[in-house]
């Protein structure tokens, strides 16, 4: 459509009528301003006492950040000697993050200026990527009567199939659900991080107008006597969490039964059947990942048939992964259309780096706000280094505030820098040797894209740590990086400085937002799931499970 566009404005050029300036930002170096003045307003304008004989017609830029605009308290501005009374005119811009307006008049011989024509107001942002990605969105309604918020838009999928599973389901009253945790039977690190995702998982459920009732085994005070004290006493915990089950469905009756993992699973079986309500069964683990072969014994035994049980007499069984959906097909004889695969949303651990690149650029000297590219690895020919230092007096002039990292050893690190010294680029270019894994790291973070130039193979192991942390990469067809996609998570040039000033330039003026946007939300989310889309997947299996009576 906007080719088609492109082609019928070329063709059919609406005529201009009325008198205006506009200017907006191509990129934040540069601007484009474009107007049209009547014969009769310019006419008229030359007739007054203010406008001298040899008046020229200008276009004059404004600096207005943060202020009010009355014509004569701009911070700066600069003219533009354009002379017609329509057309348009690009100009650069070496001030980020500004205001700028635009006025059209006539500019007397001794620098007194007439105003004409006043453009919109237009914001030139910081000439790199934001530091801070925004992934919120809003899911509206299609074949479900439904809005509310998601916390990743990169999940439109899953709200996609969701959509076409439940298209025609029309649910007047909430769906209530009774959610029975596993309690304290799991390893106890593990147990809290499972428990912390099912409880927030049925909080999320809320905005698909799920309400969860949550129920927990008490089993703190158990401690292991035995095979049959141990299983007379899994007995009790089990009618009473059942009739505690029973009990609140007599107050508000739930829709089905949500059990996660073996320890409810006596009692959310016994509770299904004396309800007629169905049973979901989330198994986040099997006794045979938690024990090992070597490690069963005689409860270990009876576990498993509690698991086997409680998988045949599920509706829907939910693993966490592909392995553990193949013990429940080929161990326990689960009908291998009634499981499926819900990655758990488990806490990460903490990262030993900060996301913070402040300090590491003030030790670099680098300025804020400016873009950072990384070279990373042997300062050699084979490494391309050389063919970056080639490719980059090219770059600067083109762009004014980008700055090149080079982190690394090797034979050509002194010639590189005598090279960048001739050139005039050495005070955009930091070469800091090799350095810690730590500091690498806040150097990586602190850098906006990777260059790989290799005239050879390459280990993908620094792109694959770039592409996981958000950072686009740069490459060469010779490197043989296969994780690099080009135009999704980078771009792949030739082993030639021209070819690598186009690839630096792209990546400058045009980012690779939208991919790499989306493979850091995938990494902040748990790898590929978020928590929005757990609860979606939860829900239309729900709501399945139910339309088809009890059967996934």
């Amino acid at each position: 459509m906007r080719e088609i566009a492109w082609e019928v404005g070329k063709k059919f050029p609406a005529p201009l009528t009325v008198d205006y300036i506009a200017v907006c930002m191509v990129h934040p170096g540069l601007g484009h301003v474009h107007w049209h003045i009547g014969e009769k307003t310019l006419a008229g304008a030359r007739m007054k006492e203010s406008v001298s004989e040899g008046a020229r017609l200008v276009v004059r830029i404004h600096d207005v950040t943060d202020i009010i605009f009355d014509g004569s308290n701009s911070h700066t501005w600069f003219d533009l000697d354009v002379g017609a009374r329509e057309g348009n005119y690009y100009f650069e811009n070496t001030r980020p993050a500004r205001n700028y307006i635009a006025e059209m008049g006539l500019r007397n011989p001794d620098g007194s200026f007439h105003p004409l024509l006043r453009s919109n107001t237009a914001y030139f942002g910081h000439n790199r990527r934001a530091g801070r990605y925004s992934t919120e969105g809003l899911f509206g309604g299609g074949m479900l009567d439904m809005t509310f918020p998601v916390e990743n838009i990169f999940d439109a999928p899953v709200y996609e199939r969701m959509n076409r599973e439940l298209a025609g389901i029309e649910r007047k009253e909430p769906l209530h659900i009774a959610v029975l945790l596993p309690g304290s039977c799991q390893e106890p690190g593990v147990s809290g991080r499972v428990d912390s995702f099912i409880r927030n998982l049925s909080a999320g459920l809320g905005k698909f107008r799920v309400s969860a009732a949550v129920f927990s085994p008490r089993t703190r005070e158990f401690k292991t006597t035995g095979r049959k004290a141990w299983t007379e006493r899994m007995r009790r915990i089990s009618k009473r969490l059942c009739d505690e089950l029973a009990g609140a469905h007599g107050q508000a009756p739930f829709d089905l039964i949500h059990c996660h993992d073996w320890c409810p699973s006596q009692a959310a079986l016994a509770a299904s059947g004396r309800l007629k309500i169905p049973l979901v069964l989330s198994l986040h683990s099997t006794e045979y990942d938690r024990k090992g072969t070597a490690g069963m014994d005689d409860v270990s035994d009876l576990i498993c048939s509690w698991e086997r049980k409680a998988v045949h007499g599920a509706a829907l069984v939910i693993v966490p992964h592909e392995s553990a959906r193949a013990q429940v097909i080929d161990m326990y004889g689960g009908s291998p259309e009634k499981v499926v695969i819900i990655p758990d949303v488990l806490n990460e651990e903490p990262r030993d780096v900060s996301e913070e690149p402040s300090a590491i650029q003030y030790r670099l000297n680098l300025p804020p706000d400016v873009p950072v590219v990384l070279f990373a690895g042997e300062m050699s020919h084979a490494a391309g280094a050389d063919l970056l230092v080639d490719a980059l007096p090219t770059v600067c002039r083109n762009h004014g505030t980008a700055h090149f990292v080079f982190a690394g050893d090797g034979p050509l690190k002194g010639e590189l820098e005598e090279r960048a010294r001739r050139a005039g680029i050495s005070g955009r270019c930091r070469f800091i040797g090799h350095v810690s894994h730590r500091d690498f790291m806040h150097v990586l973070l602190s850098s906006d894209f990777v260059v790989i130039p290799a005239r050879t193979w390459q280990d993908e192991a620094l792109a694959r740590m770039a592409i996981e942390h958000g950072r686009p990469v740069l490459t060469t067809h010779q490197a043989g990086i296969n994780c690099v996609v080009h135009g999704e998570t980078g771009l792949v040039t030739f082993d030639n400085p021209g070819s690598i000033v186009w690839g630096i330039q792209e990546m400058l003026f045009n980012p690779l937002r939208d991919n790499m946007l989306q493979a850091a939300a995938r990494k902040s989310a748990g790898r590929g799931t978020s928590l929005d889309n757990a609860a979606v997947q939860h829900y239309m299996y729900y709501e399945i499970v139910l339309r088809g009576g009890g059967h996934a």
